[in-house]
């Protein structure tokens, strides 16, 4: 006896290793495809299973607010060390902010592959031959 759609959705949520993966560029579906076709461009589609890993104009939305959520938390926690280290010295605001930058930068990928993975739990990622319509 297969087991209803919904609790198969549920599922997903609890399989932490696809997760690990789609944050490591590797499809959530399949577990073999990529998600990106360069550093900074994620494929359209999987090439291998065919899931669309942006089905609307505005999914990448929900991997800014991840990427900005993980930045604020590290540049928190990086402002809490250097004040504690070296006290509130001049250029200060400048540290942080170029650590910013490149917080941002590292934590594309892994925020995009995490939404992505976030995207396929909820049901979102399809392909195009199951998309309605």
């Amino acid at each position: 006896m297969s087991r209803p759609e919904s609790s198969q959705k549920w599922s997903r949520w609890r399989d932490l290793p696809r997760a690990f993966g789609a944050m490591a560029g590797i499809c959530p579906n399949c577990r073999r495809g990529k998600i990106f076709k360069s550093l900074w461009k994620p494929r359209p589609t999987c090439g291998v299973c065919g899931v669309r890993f942006e089905r609307e104009a505005g999914d990448w939305l929900g991997a800014m607010v991840i990427s900005y959520a993980f930045a604020v938390v590290l540049l928190l926690a990086l402002a809490v060390v250097l004040i504690v280290r070296w006290g509130l010295f001049e250029g200060l605001e400048w540290v942080l902010v170029g650590a910013g930058i490149l917080i941002t930068g590292l934590l594309y990928r892994p925020s995009k592959g995490l939404w992505i993975w976030w995207m396929w739990g909820a049901g979102f990622l399809i392909t195009d031959e199951q998309a309605p319509g």
